[in-house]
């Protein structure tokens, strides 16, 4: 250890006796690490933001679908009570039953999106109902004349949010039908805005399925797409089961008749899709950092040549090859490092400048600090290493003659 502290003094007086190159030679791996430490927590926070708006978008829920292409069987109720009696932990399941049409408020009058489903579709949403009440199996099973749509939606056909209680026209299929608001659900989030901005307006109605079979002449006795509704943990579970039962009780085993999926798989994939695009702009942040590795390397060779007489005293005084080679990998080493701090407290004041400019949650892993660390320190070795072996080759004969 004495021997190797007496190299790193060496190493560091260097440094510091010639704090202008230092700090030059630095420049080109803070700027590489910082950018790498900002890349991986925009990218953390940028995953968390997505994932988190989708799922507050979407809810959780899993569709299974009917190829009436493969097969002349339909989705009924029993298939849902069935699924209901075999998994009586999910949150419920429903029909899908969807239109296109009009809605007439007080105000004014949109194009409307129709859905149709049971009490369970209350959980289809993670928007939950901010005013009123959702509707109540029984009337789903009278068919009542009721619906649910969003706040925005009660402003734009009102003037106003307090909603409840007041009746809309909906025309769907050239039929219209008054029915009463008994529900409000709470604003959408910031990435349905995104994704609706510059769209046409759509109203989001809900509203018993029954009601649409009997108002506006939809099929509600089969169904082609169901939705079964539960928690993101157990999700895809409950879906892998549900398809079972549904492919045995219509005797579709060994076709592809059923299709199954969750918003669980969804954002398994968007994930994959968000790493991707982190992991290229992390390669575009590594080749930044061997840009600067290169530079450390040229100007240690500076160094080498403006130490040959140095070097050649050493040597001849009984240096070995060693330690010359030890004490230029130190000089190296301890470079990148001091430039990977410096590149990592940049590289975080930068990530909570852009992810606050951004809207994101800054994250920043204790393992994204500690790699940034360790590879700027391999940087500075594995470019040290040709001018280190370069003057610790150097005959003393041959250095002191120069």
């Amino acid at each position: 250890m004495g021997k190797f502290g007496e190299y790193l003094k060496s190493a560091i007086k260097q440094i510091i006796g010639n704090g202008y190159r230092t700090a030059m030679t630095m420049l080109g791996i803070v700027i590489g690490i910082a950018a790498v430490i900002a890349v991986v927590a925009l990218g953390n926070g940028m995953s968390a933001y997505v994932t988190n708006s989708l799922n507050d978008l979407a809810g959780n829920y899993g569709i299974f679908t009917m190829d009436t292409s493969k097969t002349s069987e339909r989705f009924t109720q029993d298939d849902i009570d069935l699924v209901m009696e075999y998994l009586p932990d999910i949150k419920g399941m429903s029909p899908d039953v969807e239109g296109l049409g009009k809605v007439k408020g007080k105000k004014d009058t949109f194009e409307c999106y129709v859905n149709g489903g049971t009490q369970a579709f209350e959980h289809a949403f993670s928007n939950g109902i901010a005013k009123g009440s959702y509707f109540t199996s029984q009337q789903v099973e009278t068919g009542a004349r009721v619906c649910v749509m969003l706040l925005d939606d009660a402003k734009k056909l009102f003037g106003t949010e307090d909603a409840v209680g007041r009746e809309v026209d909906i025309t769907v299929n050239g039929k219209t039908a008054t029915y009463t608001i008994i529900g409000l659900r709470d604003h959408m989030n910031d990435m349905y805005q995104f994704i609706m901005e510059g769209q046409d307006y759509y109203a989001q109605i809900e509203m018993p399925y029954t009601a649409m079979g009997s108002d506006f002449d939809m099929k509600t006795d089969e169904f082609s797409q169901v939705i079964l509704f539960d928690d993101q943990s157990t999700l895809n579970e409950s879906v892998n089961k549900a398809k079972e039962i549904l492919t045995n009780k219509h005797g579709l085993r060994g076709t592809t008749a059923i299709s199954g999926y969750s918003m669980a798989d969804f954002s398994d994939q968007l994930d994959k899709i968000l790493g991707y695009a982190q992991d290229f702009l992390l390669l575009v942040s590594i080749i930044s950092l061997v840009v600067g590795g290169i530079g450390v390397m040229n100007i240690m060779l500076v160094s080498v040549t403006e130490r040959t007489r140095e070097i050649g005293i050493r040597k001849s005084i009984g240096a070995s090859t060693g330690a010359i080679l030890t004490q230029f990998l130190a000089e190296s080493a301890i470079l990148t490092l001091l430039g990977g701090i410096v590149g990592i407290i940049l590289g975080i004041i930068l990530a909570y400048i852009i992810c606050s400019a951004i809207g994101f949650d800054v994250i920043i892993t204790p393992s994204s600090v500690a790699g940034a660390a360790l590879f700027s320190i391999l940087i500075g070795l594995f470019f040290g290493i040709y001018p280190a072996r370069k003057a610790a080759l150097m005959k003393p004969i041959d250095a002191l003659r120069l």
